[in-house]
This record gives structure tokens, C-alpha cells and sequence, in this order.
């Protein structure tokens, strides 16, 4: 079943009005919020929903008819074993994240999207601190959260500039209880990581913020106008950067993990 919510949020105070954003994958939510002036705030969206098969019937298993004095039985022992999702802990998915990985050329280009987005800057954080304002980097302080990897952004168009990140946190359950305090209502939010030319001015005027959780990873995206200006609404280009870099570029780069060799 593919289930959609977007929410929109106001920052300082914070404050939702449901809106519906553009339905482009088939596990995951997409969240907005307005932010004001140099704080920038946070939301997440619900979590990716995986639906996976658990198990089928042993091709090893013996197609004899039983004997009629003998009535069959189930081994219960011979169940198949519960299936396990490989990013859902850091247990499991062991390889920290990299910029090669998620921001390995000058510009990318997600599948499906309204063409390439240039990159202008990157950073590993290793503090994922550093990547929240006020109350949301307290809680990633308190996190189990090993690094922060984010960049900088062009749209294909050149009016918006955008910070995109993937923190890495322990498991699922802590990606969830994550946004679940954001959407609580925090003061602060992500950060935006300005550079020189059309980013200089993201962040100090409202953006919208997009998010998403999927496995133990939450992404996010900062957007603001490349003029300064400040953005009031979840227009349709921001959704397209939404769903260009959260919904599509971050799990297509993250979606190899979770193939079991």
C-alpha cells in the first residue's frame, strides 16, 4: 500500500498545515517547513515502509505423500527465518557514508528529475551536532549519530540553492523517535551551509525543509532562494527539489545497501 503525507511547518514558533506533496515513490513520506531568518527548522517525514516477502516453501522439501497411517506434521523448527531489513540498524549496515558516495561528481542528476543539480560544496561532519540549531543540535548531541554528510546545491534552474544531508544514526527506531521530536515542536532546526556566489544567502531568509527517514539514515534539504528572497510556500518547484534530492537521489545512492551478498 503507498501511503503519502506531507506536512508544512512554521519555525519560531513552529506550527503545521497538512499540505500534499507530489507522490514520486512508493515507501516514503515527504515533509516542508518554513523556517525564519538564520534558523533554520527541522521536520522529518514518516519513515520508509518496506514490504518484503517472508519466505517461501523449501525447494529441498520431499513431494512424497504421506503415509496414511502416519498423518503429516509441521516442524516448526524448519520456519523460515524472520527477514531482516539490511539498513535498518548500523549493526547491519557497517560501511559509514561518504561524499564519494552520495556527491561523487561536480553536478547529479536523479532519475526522473528536472534535470542536474550543481554541486558547489561538501562536507562530512563528524559532530552531527553541527548540523542542528538550538534544540535540534542538542538532540544530536545526545544521538547516537556518527556523521553527517551534506552538500550544496544548484537547482537545475539556478533559483534555489539547497543544503542536502543524510545523518547516520543507529537503527530505525531511532530515526523514528528522531522525527517524532521534531514534529513535536522544536526550536532551531538544520542548518544551511552557505558558500561564496548563489548559496551566499541560504538560510538568512525563510526556506522550506524537506525530510525523510530511511533505515536507520534520516535525510534531509534546506532550500532557500538563490536572490535572497524568502520563500512562503511549498511552491511546485520545491517540491520538485524535495522529491528530486530526498525521495529519489538519497535512496538511489543509499538503496545498494541493502543488497545481502
Amino acid at each position: 500500500m503507498e501511503a503519502h503525507l506531507d506536512q508544512i511547518q512554521a519555525s519560531r514558533p513552529l506550527r503545521r498545515a497538512a499540505q500534499r506533496a507530489r507522490r514520486r515513490t512508493r515507501w516514503w513520506l515527504v515533509a516542508l517547513a518554513v523556517v525564519s531568518a538564520l534558523a533554520v527548522a527541522g521536520a522529518c517525514a514518516a519513515g520508509a515502509f518496506i514490504v518484503l516477502r517472508e519466505g517461501e516453501p523449501d525447494p529441498s522439501a520431499s513431494s512424497a505423500e504421506p503415509a496414511a497411517d502416519h498423518p503429516s506434521s509441521v516442524d516448526e523448527s524448519a520456519a523460515a527465518p524472520e527477514v531482516v531489513d539490511p539498513i535498518a540498524s548500523r549493526a547491519t549496515d557497517t560501511a559509514p557514508i561518504s561524499v564519494e558516495e552520495l556527491f561523487g561528481a561536480d553536478s547529479i542528476t536523479p532519475a526522473g528529475g528536472t534535470g542536474a543539480y550543481e554541486v558547489l560544496e561538501t562536507e562530512e561532519l563528524s559532530n552531527c551536532a553541527d548540523a542542528g540549531l538550538d534544540e535540534l543540535a542538542d538532540l544530536l548531541d545526545d544521538a547516537d549519530c556518527t556523521q553527517t554528510v551534506r552538500a550544496t546545491l544548484i537547482n537545475p534552474d539556478g533559483e534555489y540553492a539547497a543544503t542536502a544531508g543524510v545523518l547516520n544514526l543507529a537503527d530505525a527506531a531511532e530515526a523514528d523517535a528522531l522525527r517524532a521530536a521534531i514534529e513535536a515542536g522544536l526550536e532551531g532546526g538544520f542548518a544551511a551551509l552557505r558558500t561564496d556566489g548563489e548559496a551566499a544567502e541560504l538560510g538568512r531568509a525563510a526556506t522550506m525543509v524537506g525530510y525523510n527517514t530511511y533505515g536507520h539514515y534520516l535525510m534531509y534539504v534546506v532550500i532557500g532562494r538563490t536572490d535572497g528572497e524568502p520563500i512562503e510556500e511549498a511552491s511546485d518547484p520545491v517540491r520538485a527539489i524535495v522529491g528530486d534530492l530526498v525521495d529519489v537521489w538519497f535512496i538511489d545512492q543509499l538503496n545498494p545497501r541493502r543488497d545481502v551478498h
